[in-house]
Formats: structure tokens, C-alpha cells, sequence
């Protein structure tokens, strides 16, 4: 398709071409009659002469027309079906798609996940109750307004009107591999929580850097889904608490039925999560997240931390220990050595191992206060079914064990006293009887003629366990390993969010019983470890980012071709694209691409160019043709 860039349709000036893909190329223009910047979205030719395309497009623009959300990307017009061009009109969003900004700020906090995917949640919830399932929830349909932090759903291309709540697929497989739901890949009817699985994606992603459902090609990813097989997020980032993990585990059930019911019910859950750390979704939130996110996080992880100490405390003296420990757990994750928190989580502590002792103990006490009890009385019956006079049992023994009677006469009355007064001895019935010694012995008394207290009780006192103090941090080397030599005085090295001085490749660090998590931030290098006392002296690995290769200087519809050194996924195709992503490397150094550019109205270029980790960016000169 040639780049419509300084052509009109209609009413609409095309000012530049800022988005091509398989369906249409998305042009910044401006609308001469009312004056104000739109984008353009204009299906390519080869689909335009295709009624099923032309439909597509027709079905997205009636529907989303009819959608008013501050985050859903407004619709201004559209061509009609019999148009010579066929495009829709949108409002301009000055910012990067959620993709783009992903590859440039891979690790955001799960906190700030919640907040993004909570906003998208309120615009599903909006496109549903207009009985409108998106079906191709992903990065790249979102917009980012960079102005003001604002989220922008975008792209219901190929999103449907609900009949009777179901809708099924026509014979293709229609969406991304990596965000679609089991239902969309085995053909089964579709409703609104067919969006709630690709979000829970989403959220995933966000939450830990990485798909919960990865595979060498998208049939290896398509049948994990079906089978839903993925790593808890714990355990690929360490700042996914059980609660979020819970969220999400039910966002990716694979029985619609075990998820949630409805968006709205998503979006709440994400925001009482939220609320618990004194957190509002907001736009205003994501606007201070976008517009710094280094400096967003390091005061985002401060008032997370102060609001769940501050839930702990109140749990804990409300009783709820167990609560207060889980929230005080959070914080630690989040930075180690949190003042307040180790001292609450200390004292919350012994609170739980003091309970658990006295509840030992009781049980103690109960079971002997149940043993000394076990004779209890029983009826027992003749051979001829004649009642026998009660029997003193031991509790559990078996009904044919003989037992012998209290003491008195064979009748089993207790004896008389020898004083007609005495109160009766409640006593009497409890415990074994006395060892017979042949002599009867006067009760033992005390030098003032009193009972002497029964030998057979027994008493017990329990020990108030002493209150931990606080752990004192072990001094710990870590040895950073993986890097040329060349590049350890370039790394970022933080300790719970805290700068940390390194001398070669040696860093000390004090590490605390609960742990230290050590990260490594270079745009070329990564890492990432959580290191415990006893694993002192420690190792930290770091490795290599992978290679991202920017194109400048080039026609945004040059193809470019990759003739060797980008890896199978690219090798051999040609790419519309300003980038390439995630090109591997050899040992995690470096890597030699043979690029191959392609355009009409420009020469053929061959070059090679070397790559290493992180960002490349290759410079490239076209030569108009006929020169």
C-alpha cells in the first residue's frame, strides 16, 4: 500500500503514517472542516475489495460508535460501506501503545498493574453492559495518553454484538495466540468473560514481565492454554502476593464459570485490593506513574509500605494475628529492612507462637483432665437382661474389661462417715481406687487435723516465653558475575530499593533473617535475587538483556528483511515494522544481522549490522531510485 502522507480523503489531510497492521495503516491527519487533529485508520486495498473486511471495519464503527467511556478510544466518523476508501476516524492519542511502553519499562509493580488493568476493566465494563465483547483484549490495543496518564481502549475490529449471549467463531481463528481464551480456541459459544480471561492475561504480564503461557511457536502456546499451564505468578516475581495471585488465578480459570461473573465484579476485587494499601485507581495515579515511572515507584513503594503497616497494626489489635503477619509480609517483600514492619512482624510473631503454646498446653490439660475423668458410670446388664448396679468405667475401654469397684461394700455404696455431719466426699467416685494394702489406714492429714491434699492431682505452671529480640543483619559479600569488567562500574545495584556501592565486583550487604532482594538495572543487564543469611557469601548472576533493533532514517512502509542473525521467527519474513524485538544473541554478547530494506520508491539496500543486549539503534541512508 503506498503511504497516503500528504494526500486528502474526503475531508481528512493525511499528515503522517504512524501505525501499520495486518488490517490497516493509522495515519495522524486533520480534519479541514472542524479543524482539529483525528487519526485516520484506512483498511489496506487488498482487504478494501473484500465484503468480509469492508463488514469488519462497518461493525466496528457502528458499535463502538455508540460508546461513550473516557476509556474507549471515540470514534468521529466513518466512510461507509460503498466508499472508494475505506477508513474510521478516531480521536488522536499523543502517546505510546501499551506494548511499546512495556519493552521499554519491562518491570513495573504489581500495584501499578492492578491500577492499569482496574481502568481497563471499567471500559469492558462499559462496552459489555452495550452487550459488546472486544474479543482481542492485548498490549497493542491499548493506548496510552501521555498528557495525563489516561488509558484508551482501542480496536473492536473484530468485536461482536452479543445475540442471546452467545457468539461463536465462523471457522478461523480470530485474536492474538498469547491473550486468547480456551473457549476462542476450541470454537465454543463466547460471552463477555471470554474478555476476562485475555485481561487476566494481561494482568499477568504486567504484574511479573513475563505471559503466563509461553511456547516456541502458537501451537506450543495455544495448547497450554487449553490446558492451563502456567507458573504461579509468585513465582516469577516475588512482589505477587498471595492476594493479587488470587485474583488472578481466577481470572485465568479455565471454566468461564469459575471466573469471574462479570467485569464489574473484577474491577471491584482490583480495587478493594487496591484500597487495602490506600491506593486509588485513578487516572491521576497512572498520569504520576507515566510521567516518571523511576521516581512514581520509589514513593509508591514508601506509602504501600506505610498504609500496609499501618492495616497491620489495626488487624493486630483487633486480634487478627494472622492477617497482620500476611500484610506486614508484603512489606517486607517489598523493601527488608522496613523499620516498623520487622518490629511488628517480631511481635506479631511471638503473639502466634505464644498462642500456639498455650493452646498445646491446654490441650495437655484437657486430655489429662479427661484421662483423671475416665471412669464414668455405666448400666450393665445380666445374662438374663437384669440390670447389675452401676459400674465405674474407664472411658474407651472395651465393654468386656472388668473393672474394679469403688471402695466400700459390693453393693458399690460409698461408706459411711463416721461423722453424720461431714459433707459427702466428692471426690469419692474420681480416679482409681487406693492400692490395697491389707491395713486399713486412717486418711492421711495435715498437722492441723485438715485433709491432706490429693497426691493424685497434678498441677502444672506454664512459663511466659520470652519476647524475640529484634535479628540483628548478617554481614554478607555478594559477588556479581556475568558482565565484562568493563561494564560493573556502569550497573545499578539496589538493595531494597537502596543504592549500593560496589568495589569491582564485590558489594557488602547487610541481609536481615527475613531475606534481601538484590536487583541489577543497566540497559543492556539485568537481575534479580533474593539472597538469605545462610547462602553468605552469594553469588549474583546478571544477564544479558535481549537485543532490540530500532530502525531510523527509513520510510515508516519500508520492508525489512532479516537474512541471517535475527533468529527463526525473523529470519526470512519481511517486516513492516520500525523494530525488531528480542533478536537473540550469541553466548549473550553480541550478534551480526544481515538486514535486507526494501521500498518502491528507494534502491534495495544490504547491510550488516552488529547488535548487542538491550536497545540498538541502526542508522540507515535510502538512495532514491535512479540515482
Amino acid at each position: 500500500m503506498a503511504n497516503l502522507t500528504g494526500t486528502r480523503i474526503d475531508k481528512y489531510e493525511m499528515l503522517e503514517e504512524v501505525g501499520r497492521g495486518g488490517m490497516a495503516v493509522v495515519y495522524r491527519g486533520r480534519d479541514s472542516v472542524l479543524d482539529r487533529e483525528v487519526a485516520v485508520k484506512v483498511l489496506h486495498p487488498h482487504l478494501a475489495d473484500r465484503e468480509e473486511s469492508r463488514l469488519r471495519l462497518q461493525r466496528e464503527a457502528i458499535a463502538v460508535a455508540k460508546l461513550r467511556h473516557d476509556n474507549i478510544l471515540e470514534i468521529f466518523d466513518y466512510s461507509g460501506p460503498d466508499a472508494e476508501e475505506s477508513y474510521i476516524v478516531t480521536e488522536f492519542i499523543h502517546g505510546p501503545t501499551l506494548r511499546e511502553w512495556i519493552e521499554e519499562h519491562p518491570a513495573p509493580r504489581p500495584v501499578v498493574a492492578a491500577m492499569v488493568v482496574h481502568r481497563l476493566c471499567t471500559a469492558l465494563w462499559h462496552a459489555h453492559k452495550g452487550s459488546i465483547v472486544h474479543r482481542d483484549i492485548k498490549p497493542e490495543n491499548v493506548m496510552i495518553r501521555m498528557e495525563d496518564g489516561n488509558i484508551k481502549l482501542m480496536d473492536f475490529g473484530i468485536a461482536q454484538i452479543i445475540d442471546n449471549k452467545k457468539l461463536t467463531l465462523t471457522g478461523q481463528l480470530i485474536g492474538s495466540p498469547a491473550y486468547m481464551a480456551p473457549e476462542l480456541i476450541s470454537g465454543r459459544p463466547l460471552d463477555a468473560r471470554t474478555d476476562l480471561f485475555s485481561v487476566g492475561i494481561l494482568l499477568y504480564q504486567l504484574a511479573t514481565a513475563e505471559l503466563p503461557f509461553n511456547g516456541r511457536n502458537p501451537h506450543e502456546v495455544l495448547t497450554r492454554i487449553a490446558d492451563g499451564d502456567y507458573p504461579a505468578p509468585s513465582t516469577i516475581c516475588p512482589l505477587v502476593d498471595r492476594d493479587l495471585e488470587a485474583i488472578i488465578d481466577r481470572a485465568l480459570a479455565l471454566n468461564p464459570d469459575d471466573r469471574y461473573q462479570s467485569v464489574e465484579t473484577f474491577a471491584k476485587e482490583l480495587a478493594e485490593y487496591l484500597g487495602e494499601m490506600g491506593l486509588e485507581p485513578s487516572t491521576t495515579e497512572l498520569g504520576a506513574y507515566f510521567k516518571n515511572p523511576d521516581a512514581y515507584v520509589v514513593e509508591l513503594d514508601a506509602r504501600v509500605c506505610a498504609a500496609l503497616v499501618d492495616a497491620a497494626d489495626k488487624a493486630g489489635a483487633a486480634g487478627s494475628t494472622a492477617r497482620a503477619i500476611r500484610l506486614l509480609g508484603r512489606v517486607v517483600e517489598i523493601e527488608p529492612t522496613h523499620e516498623g514492619a520487622t518490629t511488628l512482624l517480631a511481635r506479631f510473631k511471638a503473639r502466634e507462637r505464644r498462642s500456639r503454646q498455650f493452646l498445646l498446653a491446654a490441650g495437655s490439660l484437657a486430655l489429662g483432665g479427661l484421662i483423671a475423668a475416665g471412669y464414668v458410670l455405666i448400666p450393665s446388664q445380666t445374662a438374663e437382661g437384669t440390670s447389675k448396679p452401676p459400674m465405674l468405667a474407664m472411658a474407651g475401654a472395651d465393654e468386656d474389661t472388668p473393672v474394679p469397684p469403688p471402695a466400700g461394700d459390693e453393693t458399690g455404696a460409698a461408706p459411711a462417715s463416721s461423722d453424720s455431719d461431714a459433707p459427702p466426699n466428692d471426690d469419692a467416685s474420681v480416679g482409681p481406687a487406693p492400692a490395697e494394702t491389707g491395713v486399713d489406714e486412717p486418711p492421711p492429714t495435715t498437722a492441723d487435723g485438715g485433709p491432706k491434699p490429693r497426691a493424685d492431682v497434678t498441677t502444672r505452671t506454664f512459663k511466659r516465653p520470652r519476647t524475640p529480640k529484634t535479628p540483628v543483619p548478617s554481614e554478607c559479600e555478594v559477588t556479581l558475575s556475568g558482565v565484562p569488567a568493563s561494564q560493573l562500574a556502569s550497573l545499578n545495584v539496589t538493595a531494597a530499593g537502596k543504592k549500593v556501592t560496589v568495589k569491582g565486583d564485590k558489594a557488602q550487604l547487610s541481609v536481615p533473617d527475613e531475606g534481601l532482594v538484590v536487583s541489577v538495572d543497566h540497559k543492556r543487564y539485568s537481575a534479580r535475587r533474593k539472597i538469605f543469611p545462610n547462602q553468605c557469601p552469594a553469588e549474583l548472576p546478571i544477564f544479558p538483556k535481549p537485543a532490540a533493533v530500532v530502525f531510523r532514517g527509513i520510510p515508516r512502509d519500508t520492508s525489512v528483511r532479516c537474512e541471517s542473525g535475527c533468529g527463526p521467527q525473523l529470519s526470512k519474513q519481511n517486516q513492516m515494522a520500525r523494530s525488531f524485538r528480542k533478536v537473540p544473541l550469541d553466548d549473550g554478547k553480541s550478534r551480526v544481522l544481515t538486514l535486507v530494506f526494501q521500498h518502491d520508491e528507494f534502491q534495495n539496500l544490504k547491510m550488516s549490522h552488529t547488535v548487542y543486549p538491550g536497545p540498538n539503534v541502526v542508522e540507515v541512508k535510502l538512495q532514491p531510485r535512479g540515482n
